[in-house]
């Protein structure tokens, strides 16, 4: 019988890949819409309603917790980590296919696993390393990356591969003190000043569709912070950042249904590498957990 750590655990893995599926959808559509609306124009209008749905459900305590000093000073850290690099994922997005994008942007996992044990005091062990090396080998046999690519949109990406690998580990150090929707308020309201903020310069009248797709993608947006935060809370960032990879096969899904890509061999072949690493990270924590309750 797992022990309650690993139930924990386990929950909070599926909350997250659930998370991750959302945030695919997500990004389906901010792709969609960076077309012919600006990056900052779409990100205002997504995190306005976000912070107008976290503000139903935000209670006193909440914003008193937000108050802390040190909370105070993460979430602002973390808001702005979340801009730069949400502003240079589709500032790449532009010029990068998604198979290169996809690769770059999966360093992420990376950044996390390393960071995890110096900042977050977590133990990472060779399998957590394993699991994230073997499920970026998979990302890259998939993504078949072109290597066409000019150095600053392959810049961009990177970067906010790290910046994301940043909020994330922030993300598991706030859960210990402010509730999911305090983070998701904090986070989001950054947004709307910021990009709020250049509107008047850069901002485009959007079309009624235009208007109903960045309210979707707001609504998706908040089904998948709420869904991530709750995984982060109940499972390690080292534990979650090999199934961060699970994002490749919602592209993959996103990409057939909405674009009309058809999935080459390659790219099923690297899906099933990351579905192996995923749920053998899983497995192996479920049984590590399990072990060390029983001495």
């Amino acid at each position: 019988m797992p022990s309650p750590q690993s139930s924990r655990a386990l929950t909070g893995a599926l909350l997250a890949l659930g998370g991750w599926a959302a945030f695919s959808l997500q990004d389906a559509l901010v792709k969609a819409l960076v077309v012919d609306l600006p990056v900052p124009e779409v990100l205002f209008g997504r995190s306005l309603v976000i912070v107008a749905i976290s503000m139903f459900v935000v209670k006193r305590q909440d914003y008193r917790a937000m108050a802390e000093r040190r909370n105070a000073v993460a979430i602002v850290v973390r808001s702005g980590l979340i801009l730069a690099a949400w502003l240079a994922y589709y500032r790449a997005s532009r010029s990068l296919q998604l198979a290169d994008l996809a690769t770059y942007y999966f360093v992420a996992p990376l950044f996390v696993v390393g960071m995890s044990a110096p900042i977050l005091k977590e133990y990472v062990g060779p399998a957590r390393w394993a699991a994230v090396l073997v499920g970026f080998g998979g990302v890259v046999i998939a993504a078949n990356p072109s290597g066409r690519a000019s150095l600053e949109p392959v810049a961009l990406a990177l970067m906010a591969a790290l910046f994301w690998a940043m909020t994330t580990v922030l993300a598991r150090s706030l859960a210990k003190g402010v509730s999911t929707a305090a983070m998701m308020l904090g986070g989001a309201i950054g947004f709307v000043f910021v990009c709020g903020a250049g509107l008047p310069w850069f901002g485009v009248a959007p079309s009624l569709s235009q208007a109903l797709g960045i309210a979707a993608t707001g609504c998706v947006g908040a089904t998948g912070q709420y869904l991530w935060f709750e995984g982060v809370r109940r499972a390690q960032a080292s534990l979650l950042a090999p199934l961060e990879y699970s994002l490749l096969a919602y592209a993959i899904f996103w990409g057939y249904f909405v674009f009309g890509d058809l999935p080459r061999p390659r790219t099923l072949i690297g899906a099933a590498v990351i579905l192996t690493s995923g749920l053998a990270t899983m497995l192996f924590e479920i049984r590590r957990r399990r072990i060390a309750s029983a001495q």
